[in-house]
């Protein structure tokens, strides 16, 4: 049975690696190499299932089928976890493979979460109207970020240099 996902490094995996150093819990290679495997689980997990039906023989041909031009929203939230407040929010959309448009991120501070959820709706809304046959409903997925990589300037965790 596969080892249960440690919180703390799942969290630490999204910071950059001279963030993560500066951690008490730093100890090197080891945690170089669990930064590595939790950033590439989906793709390392995808990988041993088709080394799985290669082994067990139940490998299925592959065909080639006309990719559909689905427009998809992706939402950039930064926050530290699940349950903190929300540093800013950016979106991009997609159609296919291509990005059709981009809303640079926006702090969020003395936001409500019902402000949050409404310039969300806000975002979709936007995206919609630049696609003349669909209207987006929800974003297909949402990034987290830790606010220590937000672009913003001025940033309250960025202060200037004087």
């Amino acid at each position: 049975m596969a080892r249960a996902i440690s919180e703390k490094c799942r969290r630490c995996a999204k910071l950059p690696v001279t963030e993560a150093k500066e951690k008490d819990c730093w100890v090197g290679q080891p945690c170089h190499v669990r930064r590595h495997g939790y950033r590439n689980r989906d793709r390392y997990n995808k990988q041993k299932k088709q080394q799985y039906a290669i082994v067990t023989g139940k490998i299925i041909p592959e065909v080639t089928v006309a990719v559909p031009q689905t427009p998809a929203a992706i939402l950039h939230l930064y926050r530290e976890r699940k349950d903190a407040p929300l540093h800013a929010i950016a979106a991009e959309l997609w159609v296919g493979g291509k990005q059709v448009a981009k809303v640079e991120p926006v702090h969020c501070l003395g936001w409500t979460g019902s402000q949050a959820k409404q310039y969300s709706r806000d975002i979709l809304d936007s995206f919609s109207g630049q696609l003349e046959e669909c209207l987006l409903e929800r974003f297909e997925s949402q990034v987290e970020l830790n606010p220590s990589q937000c672009p913003i300037r001025p940033c309250p965790l960025h202060p200037e240099a004087n």
